[in-house]
């Protein structure tokens, strides 16, 4: 496969845009995958995100216990409260995953790839935590 590019009329920028292209098509193909079991992943890593809607309100998660695959899991998040809410995925202290701000009637997607284990759900925007706006998830 050849290509000719003309860098004095495609600029810098669109020679940059060639070679990404370039290096990203062998992933296009089959074959092994990146991760994969060598890390101890799931299968399901592979394929589509597991769903899970989650209605944020003021100050709730519903629901507020979650059970999911590990692996891709996509979180859709509506807002269904007064004032915007944010959902965020702890180990313990620490935030591993958030989404952004959620505005009141908005929706949000936050997509994680989830390895077994207890993660604690919660509102990381002023006092919601404390409030109410928590939970719990569990990757069995």
């Amino acid at each position: 496969m050849s290509f000719k590019f003309n860098v004095k009329k495609q600029g810098v920028a669109g020679l940059l845009g060639l070679v990404a292209l370039l290096l990203a098509l062998p992933a296009c193909g089959g074959g092994s995958s990146v991760g994969g079991a060598d890390k101890g992943q799931s299968g399901a890593a592979a394929g589509p995100a597991q769903e899970v809607r989650v209605a944020m309100g003021d100050f709730y998660y519903d629901p507020g216990n979650i059970t999911a695959k590990s692996g891709k899991v996509r979180f859709v998040l509506t807002n269904v409260g007064a004032t915007a809410h944010r959902f965020s995925i702890k180990v313990g202290n620490s935030v591993i995953a958030t989404s952004n701000n959620v505005g009141a009637g908005r929706e949000a997607v936050l997509e994680v790839d989830l390895q077994p284990g207890a993660y604690v759900l919660g509102c990381t925007l002023g006092d919601h935590e404390a409030r109410g706006s928590v939970g719990k998830l569990t990757i069995p």
